[in-house]
């Protein structure tokens, strides 16, 4: 071996165990945290678990579980959060960041809806939210800060938490944002802008480039309009009518799932409110389209969950929630809420909220299900439904109209899914939905070899199945069995 290989060797070695070191002081201090959640707090979920339709004080009493499940893990700084779970490849330190951009945007809604800045925690101490974003937010872009966030390089994950840190900002720009002196805001600044001229997957991650520098614009903060623009138009370039996006353009790899929901819908319509002069015929055209049939996607037996990222499935409810605040409300207001119900009250019913956070799984945590980029915070996007729907002012129809029957609830049905090929079935009598994909097969989850299980915790990167088959190639997905995980029904 040459001398510069087996200096190579030693570095890698070294940052090898560096990194071990990391993911094992993560993995300790997350597990101490879960111990500190308190018993009690499971009581905040009560409102879901009657099978009646929760109240306004039920979705109060969510949002303090949630961000009680925040606060026992917090760092010191409030940077970074320490999650319990399977790591990702994106390594401890990104994990602990999702810990804490992937909890923002909540606070940040809640606030902006016009909610009380103060929450008090079940052992009676009282968190004030503006202070807990300002505080995070502070010690992750300032360089001199032990929680500093780092450098946005290419292909990094942080250009991901960066769109979720701006919203956060622009949803606070009168509580926080208003408020801290300019140095502050210059260096917050140089932090979000890093995110233009890095390399990323040539997907739905043009979004994020794009809402950051709209953010910054929207904030008087020096932006790249260019960026802006010319990675806008690249996710335009994915879409392909009646409201449905490929992920991508490569045509050997799956094209569609519910990042049409939790990921293009989303970014789309915040940008629309960030920027409304930003090709809003276009954008409030796709989203009365997609929400036209996505709508019977919905129903009180679950989610015909297909495709990857499924630890989001609580966010699915979020183009009809923001479509019924759009200007001419495609979505009756009673709708969007009834779908917001019914997914938030099935998975508690089921076991996928826990400890104050979400499982990695569907329902229980489930490897197979776990793409091997998701971390311990990762699945927390599933909070995006909360976040559009608490950004909404309790005097809102939202909150205020009786909630109306979901399409499943009122009658059977059987209609073509825009481009992707599927059909969506829905069944009055069980209330369950169904997409067929039009494939002949229907391949099964394979499970993690048992070394991988026991060794992932000791590499650079998980092995976990990567399921491209079972999750996007069965013939068949039903939300009474997932993925053909079985037939499901409530406790």
């Amino acid at each position: 071996m040459s001398t510069q290989a087996m200096r190579r060797a030693v570095a890698t070695a070294r940052d090898d165990l560096a990194r071990l070191g990391a993911r094992a002081a993560l993995g300790w201090r997350a597990r101490l945290a879960e111990r500190r959640f308190p018993g009690s707090a499971e009581k905040w979920l009560d409102g879901f678990m009657t099978g009646t339709p929760p109240t306004r004080d039920d979705y109060a009493a969510l949002f303090r579980y949630f961000i009680s499940g925040f606060m026992v893990r917090r760092s010191r700084l409030g940077a970074h959060a320490d999650y319990a779970g399977m790591g990702s490849y994106n390594g401890p330190a990104m994990d602990r960041l999702e810990g804490f951009s992937r909890i923002a945007p909540l606070a940040a809604a809640w606030l902006h809806g016009g909610r009380p800045r103060q929450m008090a925690m079940s052992d009676g101490a009282t968190v004030d939210l503006v202070d807990m974003l300002r505080a995070g937010i502070h010690a992750g872009t300032h360089p001199a800060s032990p929680e500093y966030w780092g450098d946005i390089r290419h292909w990094s994950q942080a250009i991901v938490e960066a769109a979720d840190i701006a919203l956060s900002l622009w949803l606070t720009r009168e509580q926080l944002w208003e408020g801290l002196p300019d140095g502050d805001r210059e260096r917050i600044g140089r932090w979000l802008i890093q995110v233009n001229g890095k390399r990323i997957p040539d997907n739905n991650w043009h979004l994020f480039v794009a809402q950051v520098n709209a953010v910054l614009a929207a904030l008087g903060m020096p932006h790249d309009a260019e960026a802006l623009a010319r990675h806008y138009q690249r996710s335009k370039a994915f879409y392909r009518g009646q409201g449905w996006f490929r992920d991508g353009e490569r045509e050997d790899e799956p094209g569609y799932d519910y990042y049409n929901a939790w990921g293009f819908h989303y970014h789309l319509q915040w940008l629309r409110r960030i920027d409304p002069a930003l090709d809003a015929a276009f954008i409030d055209q796709a989203g009365r389209e997609f929400v036209a049939v996505y709508r019977h996607f919905i129903g009180p037996a679950g989610l015909p969950m297909l495709g990857r990222s499924a630890c989001y499935r609580m966010a699915a409810p979020v183009p009809l929630i923001l479509a019924q605040h759009a200007g001419d409300r495609p979505i009756p207001p009673g709708e969007a809420r009834r779908s917001l119900d019914v997914v938030w009250s099935y998975f508690i019913r089921h076991g996928a909220v826990r400890q104050g956070t979400v499982t990695q799984g569907y329902l229980a945590t489930d490897a197979r299900l776990l793409e091997d980029y998701s971390g311990p915070a990762s699945c927390l996007w599933s909070l995006r439904s909360l976040v559009a729907a608490f950004a909404v002012p309790d005097r809102d129809a939202f909150w205020q109209a009786e909630p109306a029957p979901l399409p499943v609830e009122k009658g059977d049905y059987r209609l073509p899914v825009g481009p992707t090929g599927w059909t969506v079935v829905g069944d009055h009598a069980t209330g369950s939905v169904a997409i067929e994909t039009g494939a002949t097969a229907s391949p099964s989850l394979e499970g993690s070899a048992r070394a991988d299980r026991l060794l992932d915790p000791f590499r650079r990167k998980p092995r976990r199945p990567k399921n491209i088959q079972a999750k996007y190639y069965r013939r068949r997905y039903d939300s009474t069995s997932p993925y053909g995980l079985g037939e499901l029904s409530d406790p």
